[in-house]
């Protein structure tokens, strides 16, 4: 049986792109005048070398001059378009100064290939060029967009890299918004109609077609793609509303959602919907998802507030990276392979490491922290999975002890800087360990949040891969999605370049749950859940804390006549410089088989 009889498939997205023109301009000259005229130009290797920025800037610029200019590319034709006061001016610095470097037609040709590699499925979307554009006043687009187009539950601003007009200007399309936005909402709503296609058109008050669009993700290729973080929005909507290591950012505490009502609808119909099979089931879920995604972590407010905002060792490292200036590049590179900055002991200091001692060695608390997972994921496992299930729903890798962390020697590594004196002088290389250790602990208790998410309302679902499902769906959709209800189409380039219509983000979410569902509860081979712990390493040296990743099934592909599962892969890892922070960002796509090691 072919695949499509079980689901849809679904592709991710990256982030979209940062305008720091004027701190790259300088490096694009040296850029393209490293490689000699002599060679082949291979216009991929020299964009990819770039920084993020440029390079995103480079991927997205070639979609636009594609739907822009059409596939019979031509110098003057692109000229025409990078002229445009929307094209991003890092990528025209970037292209002027690869063809005044390198001023001869292979040269150009390079170019010209490589822009129809990369942004050829454009032309897939819209038969025939594009009338305006948006890009790089894409922020202004979405400050301006009218509030029934945006998403209240979403934290990402944005995913959309550039809009495309097949009718009107884009002045126009800013206005409109402009406009609809001080109509109340029911009238909003009334004002733009889409179709199937991803086309969105917006109305006048009699119902005239006043400009249309389409909201476009341009991604390099598909196995390339970042999703996008969504840190923010699992700490709200999963983790209870704070910043999961951050005392200092969970001042405010969100309030617990009121469901009494809600629940006690559900509760009473829970057995007849159950009973009428699982295709009523699934059409439950689309009717009432909206609901239970919105409360699936109620539970959990009171929990990640006390175990992280009260943490006194917490806060004693939120101290410790405000005094010794640590940021995140620091935090992500700094593994003792560099020269680490000098830092001198002070009286504060010491004192704070007494405290991260206190709380993170005698209390063992990131241990402690472990095992309440182990316990809650064995819980969920024997009493919500479907009986008989090959493999359990949520799986703990390599093994369910493999986050147990050697608190003696990391003890030791913190006693280093307590018998230091006041003056002496310590690398950061000193202070490592413990902001991981911090950072192992902060990642615990995320892993425990969603755990217990999962269990407080486990009765809404008709089994524990059900709820991790809809789980994935969720945090999915506000991954692609982001701040917009209007519906959003990916293009990808690369060699199997297309271009994928995800329909609105409601719509994709409720779509993507049903399908999942249904293709999961066929097949029992496969965890739908994976928390992968591993041994952090530098080099081939293994470290004492631990890299503790969150994978949940978001996808299946065909194997063999059979579906087997894509999984998406969450860090926790840590982030910024004014406190200690967990960020829990979604970049990377596995198969079953990568998502097992």
């Amino acid at each position: 049986m072919g695949i499509s009889n079980y689901v849809r498939q679904v592709r991710p997205v990256q982030e979209s792109h940062v305008n720091h023109l004027d701190k790259v301009q300088t490096l694009f000259t040296e850029a393209v005048s490293k490689l000699p005229q002599d060679k082949e130009i291979d216009v991929d290797s020299l964009v990819s070398a770039e920084g993020s920025t440029v390079a995103t800037q480079m991927y997205e610029a070639a979609g636009v001059i594609v739907g822009m200019a059409g596939l019979k590319l031509s110098k003057q034709k692109i000229s025409s378009v990078i002229n445009n006061n929307q094209f991003s001016p890092i990528a025209k610095t970037w292209m002027e100064n690869f063809l005044k470097v390198h001023p001869n037609k292979e040269a150009l040709d390079a170019l010209l290939n490589w822009i129809i590699l990369i942004g050829g499925a454009v032309t897939d979307i819209h038969s025939g060029v594009f009338k305006d554009f948006i890009h790089k006043s894409i922020n202004v687009y979405y400050d301006n967009s009218p509030s029934t187009f945006e998403v209240p539950t979403a934290e990402k601003p944005n995913t959309a890299d550039v809009v495309f007009l097949i009718n009107g200007k884009s002045s126009i399309l800013l206005n409109t918004f402009k406009q609809i936005s001080k109509l109340p909402d029911k009238q909003q709503a009334s004002r733009v109609k889409t179709d199937k296609k991803g086309l969105v058109t917006l109305l006048d008050e009699k119902g005239k077609e006043i400009v249309s669009f389409y909201q476009i993700s341009l991604k390099k290729a598909f196995e390339k793609a970042r999703v996008g973080r969504a840190t923010t929005f699992i700490n709200k909507n999963f983790a209870g509303g704070v910043s999961l290591g951050s005392p200092t950012q969970a001042a405010s505490v969100a309030q617990d959602f009121q469901t009494e009502g809600f629940f006690g609808d559900v509760f009473s119909k829970f057995k007849d919907i159950v009973s009428g099979g699982f295709k009523n089931f699934v059409g439950w879920v689309k009717k009432k998802y909206t609901k239970i995604a919105q409360v699936l972590a109620g539970v959990v407010v009171k929990l990640s507030n006390q175990m992280i905002k009260s943490n006194r060792g917490i806060k004693s490292i939120s101290n410790v990276v405000n005094m010794t200036q640590l940021n995140e590049s620091s935090l992500n590179s700094f593994l003792g392979e560099k020269k680490s900055q000098d830092i001198i002991v002070t009286k504060t200091l010491v004192k704070e490491f007494k405290t991260i001692e206190n709380e993170f060695i005698k209390k063992d608390i990131v241990n402690k922290t472990h095992k309440q997972n182990v316990a809650l994921l064995e819980k969920l496992n024997s009493s919500y999975a479907v009986p008989g299930r090959k493999v359990p729903p949520i799986l703990m890798l390599p093994n369910n002890g493999a986050g147990l962390v050697d608190m003696i020697s990391i003890g030791n590594e913190i006693s280093k800087v307590i018998k230091s004196k006041e003056g002496d002088i310590i690398t950061k290389s000193d202070i490592y360990v413990a902001l991981k250790i911090g950072m192992n602990f902060s990642a615990n208790v995320a892993i425990l949040a969603i755990l217990k998410s999962v269990e407080k309302n486990i009765s809404q679902y008709e089994n524990l891969s059900q709820a991790l499902f809809a789980f994935s769906a969720e945090v999915e959709s506000e991954v692609k999605f982001g701040n917009t209800s209007l519906p959003l189409v990916i293009v990808y380039g690369g060699s199997d370049k297309k271009a994928i219509v995800l329909g609105t983000r409601s719509d994709y979410k409720d779509d993507k749950t049903s399908k999942l569902s249904t293709t999961g509860s066929n097949f029992d081979d496969f965890p739908v859940a994976i928390i992968s712990v591993k041994k952090a390493k530098a080099g081939k040296i293994k470290q004492l804390y631990n890299v503790i990743q969150f994978k949940i099934v978001s996808d299946f592909k065909e194997v063999d006549g059979k579906p087997e599962p894509i999984y998406l892969m969450f860090e926790l890892i840590a982030d910024q410089s004014r406190s200690f922070t967990l960020k829990i960002e979604g970049n990377k796509y596995q198969d079953k088989t990568k998502a097992m090691t």
